[in-house]
């Protein structure tokens, strides 16, 4: 009885092993067989774009590189363009994938850009026509109107690294429209440079420039009145930020009076005083409203220096 059901065990457990191994098996291939993926073939996507752009703190691979003073990069007015700046180089070192070149891309300056990314097919406009010589970054688009009509925006638009094209699409107008939009002092506006030309109701924001603080009304309108195209606005005044009067150590004084951005003070103790400064002898007031350096210099009188200078040579 005993020697039947040993029998009865052994063959349970052999027909389970047979039965159980083409599932391990095919379970192994599934898992072997699994494509990998390349980081390097995929295209540029969301996920990307944000390794790209957030670089503030870039350290470069190679630092005698540094950034390029014939194509600047200046974020503050690609953020007024609309433009996503992509991750910016010296060299082609300085890009993850060896599919991405260090190239001029406006604004945002030197970055690492796929050169056969393709900006989007335009439409031909419902008045005149446009015509595009290739889509890949770099690409020029331009804009022509029948006799009678001007071109009003941007005459031309080049596809950028970030796969959109510059500015918005112009359009054919007849004699009313505005041209270039007001220059203020210490700003800057939202209109691309090469624009010449805009159409009624658009609309330009100003922005100061860093260190400067914006009071008033920011916006400038394109609007016909009496049949005559104007600007109105902005009414903004772009001052110095302040960096309030700094204190003086005691015993010394500060010279100087302009206490805003850019402005620079010295400090001094006295002649025949009996004191010497120690210290920086200058501070200079920053774009974000502190002194620089944040160390006040101090008047040390001639006798404690003596003392000090003794009691290190003994």
């Amino acid at each position: 009885m005993n020697r039947l059901l040993l029998q009865c065990l052994v063959t349970t457990i052999l027909v389970y092993k047979v039965i159980s191994v083409p599932t391990t098996v095919s379970s192994v291939e599934t898992t072997t067989e699994k494509p990998q993926q390349d980081d390097d073939d995929d295209d540029w996507d969301e996920d990307d774009e944000s390794l790209e752009s957030d670089d503030d703190g870039r350290v470069y691979k190679n630092p005698r590189n540094s950034p390029s003073t014939e194509c600047p990069r200046d974020e503050e007015q690609a953020t007024l363009l609309g433009q996503k700046c992509l991750r910016k180089c010296s060299s082609d070192e300085d890009c993850k994938s060896k599919k991405k070149k260090c190239l001029c891309d406006g604004v945002c300056g030197m970055s690492c850009i796929k050169p056969d990314r393709e900006c989007p097919e335009l439409a031909q406009p419902s008045l005149g026509q446009v015509t595009v010589v290739g889509r890949h970054f770099g690409a020029r688009a331009s804009y022509s109107c029948p006799h009678g009509y001007h071109v009003v925006g941007l005459q031309s638009r080049l596809c950028q690294a970030d796969g959109n094209w510059a500015g918005a699409e112009p359009a054919c107008k007849q004699n009313i429209y505005c041209l270039k939009p007001p220059q203020i002092e210490h700003a800057r506006n939202s209109a691309l440079p090469e624009q010449e030309t805009f159409d009624l109701d658009s609309t330009v924001q100003y922005h100061c420039h860093t260190g400067y603080v914006t009071n008033g009304f920011p916006r400038a309108k394109c609007l016909a009145i009496d049949g005559q195209a104007s600007w109105y606005g902005p009414d903004i005044q772009c001052e110095p930020r302040s960096c309030g009067q700094p204190p003086d150590p005691a015993y010394g004084w500060h010279a100087g009076e302009c206490y805003t951005y850019g402005c620079k003070i010295t400090y001094n103790c006295g002649t025949g005083t009996g004191y010497e400064l120690v210290g920086k002898h200058e501070r200079y007031c920053q774009s974000d409203g502190s002194w620089t350096p944040k160390e006040l210099p101090t008047c040390v009188s001639d006798s404690a220096n003596s003392t000090t200078t003794q009691a290190s040579l003994s």
